[in-house]
């Protein structure tokens, strides 16, 4: 179980706004039922859109939904698991891409999968991605987009970044698809801050958007949970006056040692309590005045009241900035400014436009109810003063008698609310926006953003003109067209009749116009819209293919001809000619030698697959039969080879039931049997329980079990070899292998334990075994090998190495580990004098060769690319080698066979 509990904290700020949710951020625990091997894993998706197309947040989630699923229902290696689920993102980014090409729209995904098992966190990057582990005041950035690749959704295969950290409680793990350059210093500077609270506080002082979760580990059963922040609170912080230092300092004084939420919530009810603390005074000239209350003043106030204190009428100058700040307030917000409040003259004596937005608010209790504080370096008006001067910043009575004149008709009336409205809007604006000034000042000049501002209300003036204009015309004209079209209007119009159609040439006109009008289209845009896109994929085809001729370097050669594959397969999508197959060829050749992949040509064994049968888990071969084991009823089928095809064999009968007073459950692996035998049998089978069962075509199952094994009873049998008539049996829960020696494939004698002291240390999660001689190969369900050498010198005990390294001799694999991207599933060898041993790799159909022992890489061997594909789709379920060297491969129903095999 994991030792961490998680706490994620996203950040998300977009056009200047701080928003609490974080759309592609997916943090997941393991589900009940999982995939092998996914038991442990916690999962954390990031995924962050790049491009000109919009996507909805509930579509984001869907793919990383989509995503996670593929991920917990992938078994084998986690590396596998990860890079299917990275694939489902990049299939669905690709398909939305190809289907907005015409419209110039795309989208480019930014992702970063963090697996936690234990204190072990695998992170796969895909993309100009980021990822920052800070621990012990030390910081790793994990970030290499040579290797992690411009992002999903460009291309049907993807590259990613691997790479593992451990996690320990109290470190710090960011995840970013955009990393500020602000966060150098906070984040890769020398002993950064790795409390939560802190670090999401300085890495927001950061201007601009940003886009980022935080991970903070601490110990505990292993939970996950995602905060939020109180965008509310900050924004509140941000909007205080000067007298807020205190109540921040207050804030974060009790935020030490709380959670993300606690501390969020605390500063709001510290502000809150800030915000009561300040109560009105009234002055002698009868003017309201806010009033700070100090913090032992608060505290005191239950058994005292203080003594009110006016502020002073000549605190400290305002700067110059702070007053910009003030005019881009007053300039865009729609309420009056709590800066500038001037006294309220009587109602007669006020302009109508602003009497109307007074009566539109509404009225206050008394002085004290809406307490305002404004910059000191503002003159405040008195009431002995002059009222409200207006100062001529829009021309109100100009525009309304504009609009009169030139919006309004006879018999429009009812339309004008819109002008009005936008009057009233203006003269709102204006008494707000204005602030009063003593008798005998002069008027304060205009700034630029008011400046800007008239300029706005002209333009939005003048583009209400020009709409109506339109729409008066286009009026005029649809109420002189439109009657034309209704039948009779001519004749009573007293018009000569209009040309009249029987009923069937209108149909006729209806289907055939449209009709030719499409073909014409299409025939348009298949001669030159589609050749226009095909030569221009081709052409970079071309391009790219002499680029990859000229370079020496072998990984540079290989992603060189990935992108001319790519370019040719679109270009062939568009049109498909002789040349784009063979260019495409010619690439896929080259690419395969560079990778050492040998293609050979697989063929169908039947023509419409098993019948009744959903999959084949095991197969073994002899020169011409062919036996495989249903999955599901752990019965043997039988088939004969005919030279071009299999024949499927419907008398044979090898199936789980009582023979001779002997149980045998489902059988769970197969064997082919030399041609001589004790019971003239050709294949024999095992269940769980080591009871063998004999077949052969037209005879009866003869079921014998084996010997009892010495002190010990059948743990569960996993899988069993014949070697020099000798059997292997792999007990993996048991964490034992048991050795009968055979005598013309019958045994009768009690067998012997293979290991001697040392016992390859996961064993217990053997899946498959292969013999050679005193060599012995463990196939683990991670995908790893192990090897023992058995000893017959007592002094010298059997040694065994677990895992053991595979060798890669291909230069163009040196910035990729091939290995950890396969799924090996069976293990196999084949016979001499050309002795290989076979891995397979299910989920990429493929089958790896390598020497025995020093275990180095020959090749890989799979069907050919492209259109050529012949497997259907699905992973590869079983694999088997004849003694001829025939290889056999089985997906789902159907067996595919290549003679070819080097």
């Amino acid at each position: 179980m994991p030792t961490l509990d998680l706490n994620i904290l996203p950040i998300h700020r977009l056009n200047g706004q701080d928003l609490a949710e974080l759309p592609g951020l997916l943090a997941l625990t393991p589900p009940r039922k999982t995939a092998r091997g996914r038991e442990k894993d916690s999962l954390i998706l990031y995924l962050m859109l790049a491009g000109n197309a919009t996507f909805a947040a509930a579509e984001i989630d869907t793919l990383n939904r989509k995503a996670a699923t593929t991920f917990y229902q992938s078994a084998g290696p986690l590396t596998s698991a990860m890079r299917k689920a990275a694939e489902s993102i990049n299939a669905a980014l690709l398909e939305r891409n190809l289907s907005t090409t015409g419209r110039g729209l795309y989208a480019l995904g930014f992702l970063v999968l963090a697996v936690v098992r234990e204190e072990q966190c695998t992170l796969l990057l895909c993309g100009p991605t980021h990822a920052i582990r800070v621990s012990d005041g030390k910081a790793k950035h994990i970030h290499d987009m040579a290797l992690s690749g411009k992002g999903l959704g460009s291309s049907q295969s993807i590259q990613s970044y691997l790479a593992q950290v451990d996690l320990r409680a109290n470190d710090l793990l960011v995840l970013c698809g955009k990393f500020p350059r602000d966060w150098e210093a906070d984040l890769l500077g020398e002993r950064p801050n790795t409390s939560l609270e802190a670090s999401y506080r300085k890495l927001t002082l950061t201007k601009g958007d940003l886009h980022a979760a935080l991970i903070h580990s601490q110990n505990g059963p292993g939970i996950i949970t995602v905060l939020h922040a109180d965008v509310g609170s900050a924004r509140q912080i941000k909007s205080l006056p000067a007298s807020a230092p205190p109540v921040l300092a207050a804030a974060e004084t009790s935020a030490v040692g709380q959670s993300t939420e606690d501390f969020f919530s605390a500063t709001q009810h510290s502000l809150q309590k800030e915000s009561e603390n300040q109560q009105p005074s009234i002055s002698n000239d009868g003017e309201a005045q806010p009033q700070v209350q100090s913090p032992a003043a608060s505290d005191q106030s239950h058994t005292s009241t203080q003594e009110n204190r006016p502020i002073s009428a000549s605190p400290t100058t305002i700067t110059e900035e702070e007053l910009d700040e003030l005019a881009d307030f007053a300039a865009h917000m729609i309420q009056p400014s709590a800066y500038a409040i001037p006294p309220q003259p009587p109602q007669e004596s006020l302009p109508s436009t602003f009497q109307e937005e007074k009566l539109s608010t509404p009225p206050s209790s008394s002085v004290a109810a809406a307490p305002r504080s404004f910059p000191p370096s503002i003159p405040r008006a008195k009431p002995t003063e002059t009222p409200i001067e207006m100062a001529p910043e829009i021309e109100e009575e100009a525009i309304e008698e504009e609009l009169d004149e030139e919006l309004l008709t006879e018999d429009e009336e009812e339309e004008t609310s819109t002008p009005n409205r936008l009057s009233s809007l203006l003269a709102a604006w204006k008494g707000f926006s204005l602030f009063t000034r003593p008798k005998g000042e002069p008027a304060p000049k205009p700034s630029a953003h008011a400046e800007a501002t008239r300029q706005m209300a002209k333009v939005m003036v003048g583009g209400i003109q020009s709409g109506r204009r339109v729409n008066e015309r286009l009026g005029v004209f649809l109420s002189r067209f439109i009657p034309r079209l209704l039948p009779g209007v001519e004749s009573r119009r007293k018009q000569p009749p209009m040309l009249f159609l029987p009923t069937y040439a209108l149909v006729f006109i209806a289907i055939i116009i449209p009709l030719l009008v499409s073909v014409t289209g299409w025939v348009v845009f298949a001669k030159y819209g589609l050749n226009e896109r095909y030569h221009e994929l081709y052409q970079n085809a071309l391009t790219t293919n002499a680029q990859a001729s000229s370079e020496t370097d072998p990984t540079r050669q290989r992603d060189e001809l990935i992108k001319v594959i790519d370019y040719a397969d679109k270009a062939i999508e568009y049109r498909e000619t002789d040349e784009a197959n063979l260019l495409r060829s010619e690439a896929q050749a080259k690419l395969d030698l560079l990778m050492g992949v040998v293609r050979l040509e697989f063929i169908p064994a039947f023509a419409n697959g098993l019948n009744n049968i959903t999959k084949i888990s095991r197969i073994a071969a002899s020169e011409s039969d062919l036996y495989m084991l249903d999955a599901e009823k752990g019965s043997i089928l039988h088939a004969t080879f005919t030279g071009r095809s299999l024949e499927l064999d419907t008398t044979f009968s090898c199936q789980p039931g009582m023979y001779a007073g002997y149980q045998v459950e489902a059988l769970v692996d197969l064997l082919a049997l030399p041609k001589i035998n004790a019971v003239s049998a050709t294949v024999l089978g095992i269940d769980a329980t080591g009871q063998l069962l004999y077949c052969a075509p037209g005879q009866v199952p003869q079921a014998i079990p084996l010997p009892a094994l010495p002190n010990t009873n059948w743990g569960r049998v996993t899988s069993f070899a014949l070697d020099a008539g000798n059997l292997y049996v792999l007990d993996a829960s048991a964490r034992s292998i048991w050795v009968f020696v055979g005598k013309d494939s019958a045994f009768l004698d009690s067998p012997y334990f293979y290991f001697g002291n040392q016992i390859p240390n996961s064993i217990d999660n053997a899946i498959d075994l292969a013999v050679s001689g005193d060599d012995l190969y463990l196939l683990h369900e991670d995908g790893h090998l192990s090897t023992c050498t058995f000893s017959r010198i007592a002094e010298t005990p059997t040694r065994c190495a677990d895992p053991v390294n595979f060798q890669d001799p291909y230069p163009a694999h040196q910035d990729i580990n091939l290995f950890a991207q396969a799924d090996f599933t069976q293990l196999s060898l084949t016979a001499p004098p050309n002795s290989v041993i076979l891995l397979l790799d299910s989920e990429n159909r493929k089958v790896f060769r390598f020497t025995p022992r020093a275990l180095e890489l020959q090749n890989q061997v799979t069907g050919h690319a492209g259109k050529g594909n012949p497997f259907k789709p699905g992973p590869i379920s079983a694999m088997t080698v004849s003694p001829n060297y025939v290889l056999y491969l089985a997906i789902d129903n159907q067996v595919y066979f290549a003679t070819n095999l080097p």
